[in-house]
């Protein structure tokens, strides 16, 4: 292409990029019919041995082609996670509803970290969503639960702040079950009116935002930080208190408003994760053949080794433990209730035997819901190349 100008070979580019995409979009209408054709026969979501060769044949076919082959694994393996992201939208649990559209009642409005997250949990299982907003978590699960809104979407723990305490305490007490959870990445920015840190006096964020950027707001001794009740509520300040106001949001939520993003990247911890879970008053449970979690509460006995033998009943049957976090037993000082996440369906042999056992170890138990499991571990050709048999 000896004598393209640079502008004819960035539009050439641009032209292979839209390519990419429309496979790509083809590729994952493909994944949906394998999801279809799965549940018909009942094979598993999850083939790692396909996954494998699938990934094996694009680094030798790479190779020839001149593409570095780690390169190429991550590309295919992105390719992979549509798939199964696709086809999990397909055979996950969900609300026992009829309607294309459905109502989801999450923290604060538009530009919420709990906006964009329940777009991406609930847009692929649903013709849309229509936003329930409320304040507070005890006003979201209300809402479902008086049958103001289909969904309840709650954050219920963060990678740098852990478990988000209240929301358990209201598992404990709702009987809505749990039907779906979704990790969103949370990447903090500061954003305003102004396009400069000059200037900035004061700024806004939800608590757990403004907790997960005090290193950064530290740097700056005259700056004054302040709570809202939502990212959305920061927001408003911004644009309405003047150009001296900032407040910690996403750059999507800045766009979205129309304000400058100040500083990027603001967060103390690089990989920021919040996951959210879906509950909902009836639920139609997640396809057998779908990678799932279980979620349950239970209580033992205050005696050594009572939690011990709880979790042996999993051990014993090869179920694997994905989360344990404890909460005080409401008016029994120093009594503690567990809550367990298991990677397995609850109809699988294997986890209803477990339950079984912890029936007649456990003081309480709960079943909290099983949905289909947000993250799977990718396969790596090059990180764990096959053995010579």
């Amino acid at each position: 292409m000896d004598g393209h100008t640079l502008e004819t070979l960035r539009e050439s580019i641009d032209a292979v990029d839209r390519d990419i995409l429309h496979l790509g979009a083809r590729r994952a209408a493909l994944a949906s019919e394998v999801a279809r054709a799965k549940s018909r026969s009942g094979a598993p979501v999850r083939d790692t041995a396909r996954e494998r060769d699938v990934i094996a044949s694009a680094i030798e076919m790479g190779r020839g082609l001149g593409l570095e082959p780690s390169a190429v694994e991550r590309l295919f393996q992105t390719l992979i996670d549509l798939s199964l992201r696709g086809q999990r939208a397909e055979l996950d649990a969900r609300a026992a509803t009829d309607m294309d559209e459905v109502s989801v009642a999450y923290l604060g409005g538009p530009g919420t970290y709990s906006h964009f997250a329940a777009q991406a949990h609930f847009g692929p299982r649903h013709g849309g969503v229509a936003p329930v907003v409320r304040r507070d978590f005890s006003a979201i699960v209300r809402a479902a639960e008086e049958g103001e809104a289909d969904y309840a979407f709650l954050p219920i723990e963060n990678t740098t702040t852990g478990g988000i305490n209240e929301v358990y305490d209201l598992l404990l007490d709702t009987g809505l079950s749990i039907v779906g959870e979704h990790h969103y990445r949370v990447r903090h920015c500061l954003v305003g009116r102004t396009g400069s840190l000059d200037g900035v006096e004061r700024v806004y964020g939800h608590p757990q935002a403004l907790a997960q950027c005090r290193r950064f707001l530290s740097k700056y001794d005259g700056v004054t930080t302040h709570f809202a009740s939502s990212s959305t509520r920061a927001i408003e300040h911004a644009m309405e208190d003047g150009p001296g106001v900032a407040a910690i949001a996403g750059a999507d939520a800045a766009r979205l408003f129309g304000l400058n993003v100040i500083s990027e990247d603001i967060g103390d911890a690089e990989e920021n994760y919040t996951r959210f879970v879906a509950l909902a008053r009836k639920a139609k449970p997640p396809a057998l053949n779908l990678p799932c979690k279980t979620s349950l509460v239970f209580a033992t006995a205050h005696e050594p080794g009572s939690l011990v033998d709880v979790l042996a009943a999993f051990r014993d049957e090869g179920v694997n433990l994905a989360k344990l976090e404890s909460r005080p037993v409401p008016g029994k000082p120093w009594e503690e209730m567990f809550f367990l996440d298991v990677e397995r369906h609850s109809e699988d042999p294997a986890c209803r035997r477990a339950l079984a056992a912890i029936g007649d170890r456990a003081l309480r138990l709960r079943v909290l819901g099983c949905y289909g499991a947000d993250r799977l571990a990718p396969v790596s050709v090059l990180a764990n190349p096959a053995k010579p048999g």
